[in-house]
């Protein structure tokens, strides 16, 4: 069958400080287990084939990527399966005007949808966009397959797991839960060559921060914890599953070879769980000679980086480490059900800072029980992290995920309304520290508003203070754009976007 697969444009406002976003994996993973099948497979990446268009929608609110009309231009006429990623739901609102734009476009095609906003919410998500007809759950590999041959061979829907669609009245119908993959070594490597590998390199689009060529890999599914403000339970489940390190190596020496790449993002949920594994792995780079840089962005855990695993990490390439306590508060911890010790923590970041690692935190503030107490103790956790050599922030505002815990307890005691796109817009505004939006009974949004700056200014100065000299490297990355963080790298970002002007701008569409 001939299948198109899309990354829709980017929703967000011109003032919100995030950088450009990476590749997508996921969709490269199901275009190749396609591909394997058979089918004839395109993939467009809206926001890799136009990173600096910006197109008005309503208000401040804007897509940063190809129109809805430009996308539908580089769908083939003859296209059978339309298949769109809704990763996040903050980007639902864009995701949804682009499922019906193309719905009115290409009648005959079939349009299917998958990624953790649909895994979290597939019912709301077919009910929402009129000309969605299937939603995919959880991992797409074995269900993609099995949904095309039923579409091929005009086969009952009901018998392929782990998809939810519309029946003929407009019902949603469940099926059975599809198990996890148990062996992720044999699924195909990403399918690359049909993205616009070249227009990453071009524009910087990765996780980590890296001058070299780059792209993304993944050595586990899941994870064991069960965080409330995580919607991993729902979309993986507690199922940790990891490939081989020499697995990992070959596709890497293979994307080294094929496309030169020369740093890998890992973009696992929980990096590091087993050390036996990282050290594995380690070793298994540096015997093979490969001459990469890999980072670990997405947030780890501290129970397995000792001096000996900071140093092999290091060894082996590992340049850019994220921990990710999330509050400074024990507190806080124990009602989020984050299982870390921060003594622990901080132990960990010690080691890799001295074994010459760039260090980031991930820190939520606004959590829904969180009181002044708890900030304050997250401001002097925020000390010692700076004390001890950590490089920089990523401080988020809390916001539900569909899915998570959190979330439904918020919808629960009547704060969410899914009904009305307050909340999703409430979500894009999240990265914008003077319009971001709480779910906090025990202070103001004014207060969470000042505390969350007040953060970055502590964790800022006292590291500036400590080590004067990062602050000269910060201007100078961000003038030369040769940067080093991904503070650099979002602060590049937002001056590169709000360069355009009003002429440059596109009509505004209404979403």
């Amino acid at each position: 069958m001939k299948i198109c697969l899309i990354r829709p444009s980017r929703f967000m406002v011109l003032s919100a400080i995030t950088m450009n976003p990476a590749p997508p994996l996921g969709l490269a993973f199901v275009a190749a287990v396609l591909r394997a099948e058979g089918h004839q497979v395109k993939v467009i990446d809206s926001i890799a084939e136009a990173p600096n268009q910006i197109n008005p929608l309503v208000d401040k609110y804007v897509s940063n990527g190809l129109s809805m009309a430009e996308i539908a231009a580089l769908i083939p006429e003859d296209t059978d399966v339309i298949g769109v990623s809704c990763m996040f739901s903050m980007n639902w609102i864009v995701d949804r005007a682009l499922i019906d734009f193309l719905g009115e476009k290409f009648p005959k095609a079939v349009l299917i949808a998958g990624g953790e906003h649909i895994t979290a919410a597939p019912d709301f998500s077919l009910q929402q966009a009129k000309n969605l007809q299937v939603s995919v759950l959880g991992e797409a590999e074995e269900t993609i397959v099995e949904l095309i041959k039923a579409f091929e061979f005009k086969t009952a829907l009901s018998n392929v797991k782990g998809i939810v669609f519309k029946d003929d009245q407009g019902k949603c119908i469940h099926t059975e839960k599809r198990n996890r993959i148990k062996t992720l070594d044999e699924i195909p490597y990403p399918a690359w060559d049909l993205l616009p590998v070249e227009a990453y390199q071009e524009n910087n689009m990765v996780y980590g921060v890296t001058k070299e060529r780059s792209l993304p890999i993944l050595a586990s599914r899941g994870c064991p914890y069960t965080c409330t403000f995580c919607s991993n339970p729902v979309m993986w489940g507690k199922k940790y599953t990891i490939r081989t390190p020499q697995q990992v190596a070959t596709e890497i020496e293979f994307l080294y070879t094929q496309f030169q790449i020369k740093n890998f993002d890992f973009f696992d949920l929980t990096a590091i769980l087993k050390k036996d594994w990282v050290v594995e792995f380690s070793s298994e780079i540096i015997k093979r000679g490969i001459n990469i840089t890999w980072q670990l962005p997405a947030g780890t855990r501290s129970e397995a980086i000792d001096r000996e695993c900071a140093k092999a990490l290091y060894l082996s390439g590992c340049r850019y480490l994220s921990y990710a306590p999330e509050s400074g508060s024990p507190e806080i911890l124990r009602i989020i059900k984050k299982k870390i010790k921060l003594s622990r923590m901080l132990e960990s970041m010690r080691f890799a800072y001295e074994e010459k690692l760039h260090i980031k935190l991930n820190m939520i503030f606004g959590l829904p029980d969180e009181r002044h107490i708890d900030i304050w103790k997250t401001y002097w956790f925020l000390i010692q992290c700076s004390w001890i050599g950590v490089h920089e922030i990523g401080p988020s505002s809390f916001q539900p995920y569909p899915g998570s815990a959190l979330f439904n307890r918020l919808v629960n005691e009547g704060k969410i309304n899914m009904e009305t796109d307050q909340y999703f817009f409430e979500m894009v505004k999240s990265d914008n520290f003077f319009q971001n939006s709480f779910y906090n009974d025990n202070m103001s949004i004014r207060w969470m508003q000042f505390y969350q700056i007040l953060g970055i200014v502590i964790f800022y100065v006292s590291n500036f203070l400590f080590r004067p000299s990062r602050f000269f490297k910060l201007l100078r990355g961000v003038i030369t754009r040769d940067y080093n963080s991904k503070l650099e790298a979002a602060l590049v970002a937002l001056f590169t976007r709000n360069r355009f002007n009003a002429k440059t701008l596109k009509p505004a569409v209404e979403v």
